[in-house]
């Protein structure tokens, strides 16, 4: 079904049990929309086969949801999109994205069922052939931290591989600039011993964060 510059707000689609699928989605909206569920670590609610171009998307909530190959080809977010505690397969980014973070299940769930969905969320890249592919994409602010690093198809120039085993759990890596600093932070909270962290090209910081993940590199700590 093709859908072009439609608006859509305040729309909620919760619980699991639930999939869209078979969208293409052109110049579309989505303001202060919900698409999340709380219970199912399993992943039963599920976005499959849909293409999204020229999307916005403002105040809107991400939680508990599995994206199978899914394209998005550009992504306006009015601040920073959180996709907690979802899981990818075979979904491209591409062209300009906004500000967007791939995040752990929600602080605010008990603490069985937050352990339930980080397990839920590791054994479905078991499976997986590759998870993400941001290698086209031009992004202003990101953060991939929460899927295997090893499942990313990324850009070299701009998107580095770290693993835990050489930068992560105490490893002293020295004096890094902030970026660098805060990326290596992040295996403290993922499940996951590689990941992906990027220099953002339309970010501001981008020299800066480019030149500490390079030196990084160079000192045989990131691939």
């Amino acid at each position: 079904m093709n859908i072009k510059k439609e608006k859509f707000r305040d729309i909620k689609v919760a619980g699991t049990g639930r999939e869209i699928s078979g969208y293409e989605l052109a110049g579309c909206e989505f303001n202060g929309c919900v698409l999340a569920q709380f219970d199912d670590p399993r992943m039963g609610l599920a976005v499959r086969d849909l293409t999204a171009k020229r999307t916005a998307v403002k105040r809107c909530t991400v939680h508990g949801v599995r994206f199978d190959s899914v394209l998005i080809d550009g992504l306006t977010t009015s601040s920073l999109l959180h996709l907690s505690g979802c899981v990818f397969k075979n979904v491209t980014l591409r062209g300009r994205i906004g500000p967007l973070m791939t995040a752990p299940p929600s602080a605010t769930l008990p603490e069985g069922a937050q352990s339930a969905f980080v397990q839920g969320i590791v054994d479905f890249y078991a499976d997986v052939d590759w998870a993400l592919d941001i290698s086209g994409v031009e992004l202003s602010d990101a953060d991939f931290y929460y899927v295997p690093g090893d499942l990313v198809r990324r850009d070299p120039e701009t998107q580095f591989l770290l693993r835990r085993d050489v930068v992560g759990d105490g490893v002293d890596i020295g004096d890094v600039s902030p970026c660098v600093e805060i990326a290596v932070s992040r295996f403290e909270v993922s499940p996951f011993d590689s990941m992906v962290a990027v220099a953002p090209r339309r970010a501001k910081y981008f020299k800066e964060a480019l030149a500490g993940f390079q030196e990084l590199r160079e000192r045989g700590l990131a691939e």
